[in-house]
């Protein structure tokens, strides 16, 4: 069994914080890229678990001061990570999505292969962050990785659900999406297409600035982020024991995940418009006639994870 990694303890300046959760925020962004891959790549990945930890264990951390001490420092990290992931999310779903009214760059024929191609490229150039943090390569890390690729891409393939969900229902949503988020290779945003739940979310997020709308918003919302945080109490301590005591295991299955996410990344659909009822499933289709602008854009996906990595590198000399 791996030793487990040491816990993080000197706070990173807010401004890298803030840019890493931008960079989470956009990921989460798109159905098929997990925020949880980016902090992977990025090197903060094990600080985020262990501060969410720590603000869970708050009725019994302000007992003491060292109990103080670790989430004041866990606040200081996630506050900053948070506003960049919100601020980030919200203007990805505005660009990429959009409102119901106005296609987002997913959702158009012409952008959405590129964007898709994008993120192939960033999400495959980014399977070597979590096996590269394995101290003993294995056989069974293989077997691991692949079985958890296998069970992943079936996973994203599932037909999705096409009835607007009740809004009781929203509270189970946020349980499922912010524990996929928590996954590098499991979208949250994926998980919310699958159930039914994506466009409703967007959809009441950006409905905010309707005056008429702000009401029925709110309450969705609500019920979302109730779920989110019911989610956090449950998995964070589960994932946190996972990397202290099965560090190896776990990071082999971190990868397996990635890889089987490559399916819902796949660039040529049969539509791209989750948002338009009656055009049936969203299905991958064979290479279109736009090749080289689709391969274009896989390289750039694949430059941003040399830049990821670059930051991750100010990130650890910060350290």
């Amino acid at each position: 069994m791996a030793a487990p990694e040491p816990t993080p303890t000197r706070p990173l300046p807010w401004p890298l914080t803030t840019v890493a959760g931008l960079c989470m925020g956009a990921a989460d962004a798109v159905p098929g890229v997990s925020g949880g891959t980016v902090a992977l790549v990025l090197g903060v990945y094990q600080r985020l678990i262990e501060s969410l930890a720590a603000v869970l264990r708050t009725p019994r951390a302000v007992r003491t001061a060292e109990g103080r001490a670790q989430l004041g420092r866990a606040l200081a990290f996630l506050v900053p990570l948070g506003v960049g992931v919100l601020g980030a999310y919200w203007v990805g779903t505005r660009i990429l999505v959009g409102p119901s009214e106005v296609k987002g760059l997913l959702r158009q024929d012409d952008t959405a292969p590129l964007c898709y191609a994008f993120f192939f490229g960033l999400v495959l150039f980014s399977l070597r962050e979590p096996w590269r943090r394995i101290e003993r390569p294995s056989a069974t890390g293989v077997l691991i990785a692949l079985g958890f690729a296998i069970l992943t891409a079936w996973t994203v393939g599932l037909q999705h659900a096409t009835q607007a969900p009740e809004t009781w229902m929203l509270l189970y949503g946020g349980a499922l999406a912010i524990s996929a988020m928590l996954l590098p290779g499991i979208s949250g945003s994926l998980v919310l297409v699958v159930i039914g739940q994506y466009t409703t979310i967007t959809t009441a997020i950006h409905d905010l600035s309707a005056d008429a709308a702000r009401g029925p918003a709110l309450a969705r919302l609500g019920t979302f982020f109730a779920g989110v945080v019911l989610g956090l109490a449950l998995f964070v301590p589960l994932l946190r024991h996972l990397l202290r005591r099965h560090r190896d295991t776990t990071l082999a299955a971190l990868t397996g995940l990635m890889a089987g996410s490559l399916r819902a990344l796949w660039p040529w659909k049969s539509h791209y418009d989750l948002k338009e009822v009656g055009r049936g499933a969203m299905h991958n289709v064979a290479i279109g006639d736009n090749l080289l602008a689709v391969l274009l854009w896989f390289a750039l996906g694949a430059l941003a994870v040399w830049l990821l990595r670059r930051l991750e590198l100010r990130i650890e000399r910060a350290e």
